[in-house]
């Protein structure tokens, strides 16, 4: 078997090539550890975000139904958002998000890690947090172009719904699992 080095990739040259409001792509100019030469490696610059695995005291699952233009489908997702430049932390992106979308806010919150979004092609970190003992406090307070709806689910229909595929985005479901082994060491 040949050995391989794992090593970083050195930066030669970087340019942004598309910066607007949606979306931000770089193009990279990168010397690999063997040698080699990489003129045209684009990626997404894209914004961290937040995501929230929220219980309610009666072990109901706070899910959001919404459009995504992504994927052009409706989604059943965990509810979650872009940490703003005002946001002191990922914390309060979650807790005002889980707000916003839901109208809940939970009594006891816990960061569950970082996510990387697609190493390979963004820069985008997701932030999953466990928000347990939600309570529903008002309306949401939705952006003009949001539409959202609320589903509460107990956790085996949580369950039920990745494992037969309705709930398809991978950041919710890496989030439900890490929610679901903190939820085990309690």
């Amino acid at each position: 078997m040949v050995e391989n080095h794992v090593g970083i990739w050195t930066v030669k040259d970087s340019e942004l090539v598309l910066n607007n409001r949606w979306a931000k792509v770089r193009r990279d100019t990168c010397i690999l550890p063997n040698g080699l030469e990489i003129d045209d490696y684009y990626y997404w610059e894209g914004g961290d975000f937040a995501q929230v695995f929220a219980l309610t005291p009666e072990g109901q699952t706070v899910l959001v139904r919404q459009y995504k233009h992504g994927v052009k489908e409706i989604v059943l997702e965990l509810p979650a958002g872009m940490i703003a430049t005002s946001d002191t932390s990922p914390l309060t992106t979650a807790q005002r998000e889980l707000l916003e979308e839901t109208g809940f806010e939970a009594s006891f919150w816990q960061a569950l890690g970082t996510l990387h979004v697609s190493s390979a092609k963004a820069t985008t970190r997701a932030y999953p947090f466990l928000a347990r003992q939600s309570r529903w406090v008002c309306e949401p307070s939705l952006d003009e172009q949001e539409a959202i709806q609320v589903v509460l689910c107990p956790i085996p229909e949580v369950l039920s719904l990745i494992a037969g595929g309705t709930i398809r985005d991978s950041h919710s479901i890496a989030a439900c699992f890490l929610a679901l082994h903190a939820l085990e060491q309690v």
